[in-house]
């Protein structure tokens, strides 16, 4: 088996001529350039999606609604001990591990059973 190379002179910027010849200008970028990853590595598709942005209201964060923070004790319920909801938990997920158990077993019952009847 034998392998000949041969030497043929590629000319990226001819195959790339559309590629190469102009930046983007903010005019151009098409809308779905806007929403695709481009707005992150170019930085006139990146300028124009800012451009596109609403304007920043500085006194947002003095309008939002109250937090769990700004209400009473007795307005809000009050989570279970720490200790009590562990142990709900663990009881919870003992009974899905029993429960799949079960139900493994009785499946490998059946089908022992079926292999035996068809014996």
């Amino acid at each position: 088996m034998s392998a000949a190379t041969l030497e043929t002179p590629i000319d990226l910027r001819t195959r790339l001529s559309g590629v190469l010849e102009a930046p983007v200008k903010s005019d151009d970028v098409e809308p779905w350039e806007l929403h695709s990853e481009l707005v992150l590595v170019c930085p006139e598709v990146c300028k124009r999606a800012l451009e596109e942005l609403p304007e920043r209201d500085p006194d947002a964060f003095m309008s939002r609604p109250p937090s769990v923070a700004d209400t009473s004790v007795s307005e809000r319920e009050a989570a279970p001990p720490f200790g009590q909801a562990l142990f709900v938990y663990t009881l919870w997920r003992f009974g899905q591990t029993a429960r799949f158990g079960l139900l493994t077993i009785g499946t490998l019952v059946a089908v022992a059973y079926l292999a035996e009847l068809l014996r």
